[in-house]
């Protein structure tokens, strides 16, 4: 029999749902500004994606040369970075983007919960949200219910923020929603990262050198720029790519050779499983995905060892362990946020975030992955409107579930723009609390001056 118990307190100022970099982010701003915060994560340690995905490294802070992400999530690079746990942000040497952030995934997981102390934020581990009782009357959300350890437990707050990715607490609070595509549905597809070690890296810097044309995004940026990245990330190999491919070396639809050198050198992180026609919000599916993932990788594993150059004696070190889910449900709130907004650089008066990271969509359909590239140093406002939820009055989303076209997620879902987004989420709520007020309601100049105050760049 299930008991629905709690000995421990089960009313907060604030309730955020999930652990990522959103949540964290989210919860630790709330906690600082004096609130007391629980925070609901399934796995056993924060970071979401970037420590249970093996996603990384954190691309990017910068719009050309101007850093246009700090608070809170820079600060926490910059904690790594004292520890000799992030060799911070540094020249993307695919030709891609601007920068990318390695980090120790390990470190970061340990980091996160020590900022997360420091903020007083009670931390709820292994807990999966199951229910929400919603009053339909106020249109908000009363309580949450989680499942751990055989148990229910019931929590209770005026204030939630679902920093879930997949919008769960949305989902069972029966908040409105949109999924994928508009004409299908269908999602970006998910992807099993996994880290080789041993790797020779300066084999494959000379390559650069010697042959820039094999790398396509490297080939349009200044010559050189391998060289002043202290780890590196390489996209390229088109050609072989697509020999292996016709071979019969790997049996799915993948175009590039990617990977990432992570904080530790000759250490890389590999980014080219491409599961395609699963749905991430379905257990069956997602489970399908997970084991397609792991038969891509040993295919992907072998190929690299045989055909690039600085491969030969790499380690297979993990994968996952979880595969990394690019995009699932979206909450619809006061504001979408479109492809046009992203592509002309939109500012706008209630914006809380900025980013620089291009449209990237890799196909639902196939190998196609579509690019559309800002102005370079262009970058974007996040709307405060993007976060509200339009059918609960208490909830905000946080990170790449807040309400956006599947084009335009597919530039603000990445990792420093979700946890801008949740300082943001945070410093909002904070003001919702102690005014007695709904989301709706609270002072744009004010939430405005405040994260500008905790070093955010909202202009």
């Amino acid at each position: 029999m299930r008991h629905n118990i709690c000995n421990q307190k089960n009313e907060f100022d604030l309730i955020v749902a999930g652990g990522g970099i959103a949540g964290a982010m989210a919860a630790i701003a709330a906690g600082r500004e004096g609130l007391s915060v629980l925070l609901i994560e399934e796995q056993g340690f924060l970071g979401g994606s970037l420590t249970s995905c093996g996603t990384g490294p954190m691309m990017t802070f910068h719009a050309g040369n101007r850093q246009v992400i700090r608070g809170l999530p820079d600060e926490l690079i910059q904690r790594l970075k004292e520890k000799e746990l992030s060799v911070g942000h540094i020249p993307d040497s695919t030709g891609y983007t601007y920068t990318v952030t390695p980090f120790d995934s390990e470190g970061m997981k340990r980091e996160l919960e020590l900022m997360a102390a420091e903020a007083k934020v009670t931390i709820l581990y292994h807990a999966v949200i199951i229910d929400a009782t919603v009053s339909q009357a106020e249109s908000k959300i009363k309580s949450v219910k989680i499942f751990s350890c055989g148990n229910i437990y019931e929590f209770f707050s005026d204030y939630f923020i679902d920093a879930t990715g997949d919008a769960d607490l949305a989902y069972v609070s029966g908040a409105e929603y949109i999924q994928g595509r508009i004409n299908d549905n269908k999602d970006q597809p998910m992807t099993l990262n996994f880290k080789l070690y041993n790797v020779d890296i300066n084999k494959i810097r000379k390559l650069m050198e010697n042959n820039v044309n094999l790398f396509p995004f490297l080939a349009q940026r200044e010559k050189g720029l391998e060289k002043t990245a202290v780890r590196l990330s390489c996209s390229g190999f088109v050609d072989l790519m697509k020999q292996g491919r016709k071979n019969g070396e790997f049996n799915f639809d993948r175009d590039i050779v990617l990977f990432f050198e992570t904080n530790t050198e000759a250490e890389v992180i590999v980014n080219m499983t491409r599961v395609l026609g699963e749905n991430p919000v379905d257990v069956f599916s997602l489970s399908r995905a997970e084991i397609e993932g792991r038969r891509q990788m040993w295919e992907l594993f072998y190929f690299l060892k045989k055909y690039i150059p600085g491969f030969e004696n790499s380690q297979l070190v993990q994968s996952g362990p979880n595969i990394g889910i690019r995009s699932s449900r979206r909450i619809i709130g006061e504001y979408t946020l479109t492809a046009d907004d992203i592509i002309s650089a939109r500012k706008f008066p209630d914006m809380i975030s900025l980013c620089g990271y291009p449209i990237d969509i890799h196909s639902p359909d196939g190998t196609d992955t579509d690019h559309r590239f800002l102005a370079e140093g262009a970058y974007y406002g996040i709307p405060y409107r993007c976060l509200q939820s339009s059918s609960i009055k208490n909830l905000l989303a946080a990170g790449r579930n807040i309400s956006c076209e599947f084009e335009a997620h597919a530039s603000l879902r990445v990792s420093p723009s979700a946890g801008a987004i949740g300082q943001a989420a945070g410093t909002a709520a904070s003001l919702a609390f102690f005014n007695k007020i709904d989301y709706s309601q609270v002072d744009i100049i004010e939430l405005r001056r405040l994260l500008t105050q905790n070093n955010a760049c909202v202009d």
